[in-house]
């Protein structure tokens, strides 16, 4: 279980990371794609939709941690008695 909260943790960063990257591009002009090579950017760029599927990924994988991590404290508890 611990595992998969840590799995949930990383997909909230690595979500939160593409969507804040395609937001600092697109509103402010910096961030994550002015500071990567223009070929690397680019290919981030022209796939427009990525940043939907890394916002809903990112609040999928908050959703879903917060039943795992009363599952670990259930988990913790039992071990414990």
């Amino acid at each position: 279980m611990k595992i998969l909260d840590l799995a949930l943790s990383a997909t909230i960063v690595l979500g939160a990371t593409v969507f804040l990257a395609y937001v600092g591009y697109f509103y402010f002009d910096f961030g994550l794609f002015k500071t990567l090579p223009a070929n690397i950017a680019e290919l981030f760029l022209r796939i427009g939709a990525l940043q939907y599927v890394a916002l809903g990924l990112a609040s999928a994988a908050m959703i879903a941690k917060r039943p795992v991590g009363r599952a670990i404290k259930r988990q913790e508890a039992e071990e414990r008695s």
